[in-house]
């Protein structure tokens, strides 16, 4: 089974250097979401409209294989005009 890195941008970069080893490359993209979902579940990691989170999948140190994006916004109806 290959290995397979999960490098995260949020803000921040956190480069994976420990990896996972998984049967094939649609596995690590299902991983890749899951880790991008996450901060989903956790909206104070987003900020207060949202933001964005980037996994760039690795199969050696430099060699891409796959990026997933995934945006979230936060977007609060206008208040309407008192007459």
């Amino acid at each position: 089974m290959p290995y397979f890195f999960f490098d995260i941008h949020d803000g921040i970069h956190v480069t994976d250097s420990v990896g996972q080893r998984l049967p094939d490359l649609e596995a690590a993209k299902m991983e890749a979401v899951r880790i991008a979902g996450s901060f989903a579940t956790r909206p104070s990691m987003m900020g207060s409209s949202g933001g964005a989170v980037v996994v760039v999948i690795r199969s050696s140190p430099n060699t891409v294989v796959m990026t997933v994006r995934m945006a979230f916004n936060i977007e609060s109806p206008k208040s309407p005009r008192e007459p």
